[in-house]
């Protein structure tokens, strides 16, 4: 399934996508939030607007060119060698769609982990390698790289729920909850956005909270330091 990924990434502004559920999940301001991998603000305008003073940390000086103007900064670093930032200590960390882009997530965490305050919550999604589409592929014997998706050709680490949830508990990090969400099918035609497509949509939905392991597109996770 050819979704996501770096080139034409957009805002998945639809129920059960995982930005609306890291949006969700942040709340309301007031506080300070460091959007890491900011993008092109997809998540970071949102969070101004809901009352966060937000600050944005992405390695592609294009990012930082095309930052909207919600951010109160813009640093231009790689998440996983950015030192602790002049704003910190944040209240919460997004890095929504990162760490599946590193070579060293334990590293990463690490150095968002140093960004938050004491008690701050960190917010991570992460795309689910073991998804029932990709399990039929291997089966097939296919393992093919693509433009986005799951197979993303720029993901350099692989999660599935459990390697996830260790990668978690050997940061440190307190698990508030975990959720899996479906593929984004609203990207694909709108017709999932809309009745009766919503009705698909709505029950891949269920089936990706009730069957994680299996059926989840992504996983989403808060957590505590």
């Amino acid at each position: 399934m050819d979704l996501g990924g770096i080139a034409g990434y957009r805002f998945k502004d639809f129920d059960h996508s995982s930005h609306r559920v890291l949006l969700r999940w942040a709340g309301a301001g007031p506080g300070k939030v460091l959007d890491a991998g900011a993008g092109f603000g997809f998540l970071g305008r949102p969070l101004a607007a809901a009352g966060y003073t937000v600050v944005g940390l992405d390695a592609n000086p294009a990012a930082a060119r095309r930052a909207p103007a919600e951010y109160a900064a813009f640093h231009t670093l790689d998440v996983s060698s950015a030192p602790v930032l002049p704003e910190a200590p944040f209240d919460v960390v997004v890095a929504g769609d990162v760490l599946e882009h590193v070579a060293q997530p334990p590293v990463a965490l690490a150095c968002l982990l140093a960004q938050l305050r004491p008690g701050g919550r960190l917010l991570i999604s992460v795309p689910n390698v073991a998804f029932a589409a990709v399990r039929l592929e291997l089966a097939a014997g296919r393992f093919q790289y693509r433009p986005r998706g799951i197979l993303d050709e720029t993901h350099l680490r692989f999660f599935t729920r459990r390697s996830f949830r260790r990668l978690m508990s050997d940061a440190g990090l307190t698990l508030v909850r975990m959720m899996g969400v479906p593929a984004p099918l609203p990207l694909l035609s709108r017709r999932f956005a809309t009745v009766p497509g919503r009705f698909v949509f709505d029950a891949t939905a269920l089936a990706a909270r009730l069957w994680p392991t299996l059926l989840a597109y992504q996983f989403v996770a808060e957590t505590r330091r």
